[in-house]
């Protein structure tokens, strides 16, 4: 799950990945938006005027230990192409100095994606957002996962749930839902497995990734469907599985699994169905994502369609994905008509890394022209995702850089750069800004500069933008910088820094 900040305000902003709809954005300024309690001690869930996060208020709930609040999002469209979702968030624990208890207090968000069938399809990812004890720090996070095409989707459900370690009030703000159109690239969908009406298969072939008592037969026409029978324990289930998934593109998506389930009795089946998969990713290690049908029913002699996405376009890139596996189980014997499972990603292929730094190795990529100003140092603080973290200490309007030069006899053009920064500032004040650029040199002197500022002073974010570049300008210099853009000192720790551009096709 990945930190972003809403307080991030981009100049010189183009396209990224596709066309962005924003569905609701949330300040509370005039209520508590429907913000709902799922359940939990939570004792008041209000608006409030004290220090919000912004504006005149925030919401703020109010709870003894654990909570899990709500919120719905209509979407009551059936999507053309898979298609993103994402919900961002601030939050604080504008009491955390007065715990008795040391750590970071962990938040979890899940979503819950329905369809007009009334099926609902369970999205969890593998991460905490931690919200570290730090005073009058604001978090900035997001959650985003693919919704399917060809399913009327109803609404999709936020949920956000923790455990506070003492009493204490949470604050949330500027809670936002996006839509952003991500058609598959048709030369990074790879199929993993197929069963059809147009694939000959055996009961020997399945068994290799099937489990379970089955059988094949013929219940809807000649195409052989599987059939899911009572095993020893009288239970009618099956799993299948798949490991180490061939991968030729750079930064897989998702995998999708699509299911035709069939009832051939005069009574309706409940259905349960699960999916996980294992994967890396670059810069943040091992991790899993998780869908699952909980409430899936098939009337009598239905037959159903049933999308299970398995995302991994929440954080980072992934760089494999070692198995996945899904699990079927009902209350009495039903037919899987076909299977498919594919992988696919939603930009183009052939990405060059220019950077790709955890810090664990040591290796300091950033400088200063102000070495009076600005300390750069090695901090093994664990202030971000790994053991070691990149500090930058700037005095008021001072900043760090990294920067590469293309060398002069050498011919290169970008399409698109893409920045990644995990930031977590410890030291700044707010409403005054700190800047990440992303400057993009040409060699006709040309220049491009994105910028995101964010004013909310101490908290952590992430820096993970794509910028569209002019294809036709030959490239002379990458200039990344972190700027305290004020009369304000400010201390910044960066990890997982991560810098790459795409070359057009012609190149």
């Amino acid at each position: 799950m990945k930190i972003k900040s809403l307080a991030l305000m981009l100049s010189s902003i183009f396209t990224i990945q596709g066309q962005a709809q924003v569905l609701e954005k949330l300040d509370f300024e005039r209520s508590t938006e429907q913000v709902a309690i799922n359940y939990g001690d939570v004792t008041a869930i209000e608006q409030t005027n004290v220090n919000p996060i912004s504006g005149s208020y925030s919401l703020k709930v109010s709870a003894q230990s654990h909570f899990e609040i709500m919120r719905v999002f209509e979407i009551n469209q059936t999507l053309t192409n898979p298609t993103q979702f994402r919900v961002s968030f601030d939050v604080q624990l504008p009491e955390i100095q007065n715990s008795k208890y040391q750590g970071n207090t962990t938040l979890y968000t899940s979503l819950i994606v329905e369809f007009d069938d009334a099926s609902q399809m369970q999205v969890y990812t593998s991460e905490a957002d931690n919200i570290s004890q730090e005073p009058d720090s604001i978090h900035s996070f997001d959650v985003a996962t693919t919704l399917p095409d060809g399913k009327h989707i109803k609404h999709v459900t936020a949920y956000w749930s923790t455990h506070l370690l003492d009493e204490m009030p949470v604050v949330f703000d500027n809670i936002e839902a996006q839509l952003t159109d991500n058609s598959e690239h048709s030369n990074t969908v790879i199929q993993h497995f197929l069963m059809d009406n147009t694939t000959t298969t055996t009961i020997e072939q399945l068994q290799r990734h099937f489990s379970g008592n089955i059988a094949l037969a013929h219940a809807n026409s000649n195409a052989p469907s599987l059939q899911i029978n009572a095993d020893n324990d009288g239970r009618y289930r099956t799993k299948f599985e798949l490991s180490n998934l061939f991968i030729v593109h750079s930064t897989p998506n998702y995998v999708v699994t699509t299911l035709t389930l069939s009832n051939p009795s005069s009574e309706t089946v409940e259905v349960k169905l699960a999916g996980q998969a294992y994967f890396t990713r670059e810069l943040a290690g091992a991790a899993n994502t998780i869908s699952q049908y909980d409430r899936l029913t098939l009337a009598p002699n239905e037959r159903k369609t049933i999308p299970l996405m398995l995302d991994f376009s929440d954080d980072y890139y992934t760089s494999n994905i070692s198995s996945m596996n899904f699990e079927i189980e009902a209350e009495r014997s039903i037919f899987i008509d076909s299977t498919r499972v594919h992988t696919a990603e939603v930009r183009s292929d052939g990405a060059f890394y220019q950077v790709f730094n955890d810090y664990e190795s040591g290796n300091i990529d950033f400088t200063t022209r102000y070495p009076e100003e600005v300390t750069i140092s090695l901090e093994d603080n664990n202030q971000l995702n790994n053991a070691k973290n990149l500090r930058l200490t700037l005095s008021p309007w001072r900043q760090a850089s990294y920067s590469y030069f293309f060398p002069w006899s050498e011919t290169r053009f970008a399409t698109q750069i893409h920045t990644q920064l995990d930031v977590n500032i410890t030291e700044a004040t707010y409403g005054q800004p700190v800047q990440v650029c992303t400057d993009v040199y040409y060699k006709t002197g040309k220049k491009d500069s994105f910028c995101e500022v964010r004013t909310f002073g101490k908290g952590s974010y992430q820096v993970n933008e794509v910028y569209t570049l002019d294809p036709t300008q030959s490239l002379r210099r990458f200039l990344i910088r972190v700027r305290s853009f004020s009369n304000s000192p400010a201390t910044v720790n960066i990890d997982n820094f991560s810098l790459k551009y795409w070359q057009p096709a012609f190149n």
